[in-house]
């Protein structure tokens, strides 16, 4: 059987984002336009270096591309401060926001997410079970970015978003750059919950030389599962 099946296969298929890398603001647009006509709908605007330019990357971008899901990963870099006031900016703009504080300011987070219109999602905070219920027993966000690679796996993945769920937490299933074979198993994760509201696995797509072949499909920006058993990738070594 296929691994999200044996998971628990609540569904077969998931939207996900793309991933628009920190750029100036025009360079941004055309290559959130590039990814739209890639059919993408959803898209991760990367941010943190200067708030003022990030408001104006994504109102650019929503200008452009009015009808697409957008969010904001900012990788920690903004004090409470500043990212009160992107929030505010972008209340109508931004789907959610993601990790804008630093890793460790638990109070921050908390602050943030008591003032914030847009929801608030932890990344670099979590780091494993033992992260995810200090952030849900001190309401820190409204949900939990679940990456495998930090998470320590498939298991830890599956306690955060039990977790989370039971904290009332939306869960996103992230990821790195990395090869198919990664992202098959995070995809076998956000197929498998309920829970998990949002995806990010778009991490493959650029990736170079991977020799795992994916056997789910993308169309239109959806990740679609396969009947393959197990993890459901190929291995190509020549």
């Amino acid at each position: 059987m296929p691994l999200y099946r044996i998971l628990g296969g609540y569904r077969t298929r998931i939207q996900t984002s793309a991933t628009i890398p920190i750029s100036p603001v025009k360079e941004s647009v055309e290559l959130a336009c590039g990814r739209a006509n890639q059919g993408f709908r959803m898209l991760k605007v990367k941010g943190g270096l200067d708030v003022e330019e990030d408001v104006q990357r994504l109102r650019a971008i929503h200008r452009a591309l009015p009808d697409h899901i957008l969010r904001l990963d900012a990788d920690g870099a903004y004090s409470v401060r500043q990212a009160t006031e992107l929030a505010r900016a972008l209340e109508n703009v931004l789907e959610m926001l993601e990790q804008p504080t630093a890793p460790d300011d638990l109070n921050g987070l908390r602050q943030l997410r008591e003032t914030s219109p847009i929801p608030i999602l932890a990344d670099q905070s979590l780091t494993g079970p033992e992260s995810a219920l200090v952030l849900a027993s001190a309401g820190a966000v409204n949900g939990l970015s679940i990456k495998l690679v930090t998470s320590g796996g498939l298991r830890n993945a599956r306690q955060i978003d039990a977790i989370a769920r039971a904290a009332k937490l939306t869960t996103m299933v992230g990821c790195f750059i990395e090869p198919s074979l990664l992202i098959s198993a995070g995809l076998s994760l956000a197929l498998s919950s309920p829970n998990v509201a949002f995806c990010d696995l778009d991490g493959y797509l650029d990736l170079v030389g991977d020799p795992s072949q994916a056997g789910f499909e993308l169309q239109e920006g959806w990740l679609i599962a396969s009947d393959i058993p197990g993890l459901g990738y190929q291995v190509d070594l020549g």
